[in-house]
């Protein structure tokens, strides 16, 4: 773990990876969701609930789960990054609980501009959820 990775395009690509992941996990939900209540009185308000409720807190879940666990989800595995704290431990579960919370914020406006633009500005390519977690993401690879 030699080098900050605030490369903006490896995070990014790793956000795709996991996003894809929770996509499939949310297909499915809402599949098992839609045909439990398609034929009953509610007529597919399952699926619409598993997609639009459930799916924010199936990615926080994810993401918090993996980072606090792990450092690393999937996506982050397979771009060769990992999350640590920003004295270079282990990621704890706070701030890897932290860090995505406030992705929330990251993503506004729209499509993450403002943890991208925070990320650009911030020495060690932190976005907002880095920051309020002390925690910072780091290249794998030398």
């Amino acid at each position: 773990m030699s080098e900050h990775a605030g490369v903006l395009d490896r995070r990014a690509e790793a956000l795709l990876v996991d996003g894809l992941l929770v996509v499939g996990g949310v297909m499915l939900l809402a599949y098992l969701a839609g045909t439990l209540f398609l034929s009953g009185p509610y007529d597919g308000v399952g699926a619409i609930f598993a997609v639009q409720i459930i799916a924010p807190f199936l990615l926080l879940g994810y993401q918090a789960g993996f980072e606090g666990y792990y450092g690393q989800t999937l996506g982050k595995r397979s771009r060769g990054i990992v999350v640590v704290n920003d004295d270079g431990s282990p990621v704890s579960w706070v701030g890897a609980i932290a860090r995505n919370v406030l992705r929330i914020v990251d993503g506004l406006p729209m499509f993450y501009l403002l943890g991208i633009v925070v990320a650009y500005l911030t020495d060690e390519h932190q976005r907002i959820g880095d920051l309020a977690g002390s925690t910072v993401v780091v290249s794998t690879q030398d």
